[in-house]
């Protein structure tokens, strides 16, 4: 274990604060938006981040709503994305805006 000192007391670092699923989970957050932005067109990709996923959904973050429109009316074009990827599991999209 890691010790930081302030003012002479010591203190546990801050990253042995954070479980290891959510560590995991971030990791896996950004595999899946790796995974989602390569597949995606081009003139999207950098308007466009996965943010969270479960089981059988992944919540996609926009940047402003044109994109999102695209996304939600192109949905099944979206989710075969992540079915080229194995990803069979994955059924729905759902889509904030920033």
């Amino acid at each position: 274990m890691v010790y930081h000192t302030i003012n002479e007391y010591y203190m546990k670092k801050i990253s042995d604060f954070i479980p290891n699923k959510v560590i995991k989970k971030k990791k896996h957050i950004d595999e899946l938006s790796d995974i989602f932005i390569r597949g995606s067109d081009s003139n999207i990709q950098s308007e466009i981040q996965v943010i969270n996923y479960s089981d059988t959904s992944v919540t996609i973050e926009c940047n402003n709503s044109s994109v999102a429109s695209i996304i939600k009316f192109n949905r099944e074009k979206y989710l075969k994305i992540f079915k080229n990827y194995g990803l069979y599991n994955i059924q729905d999209i759902k889509i904030k805006l920033k």
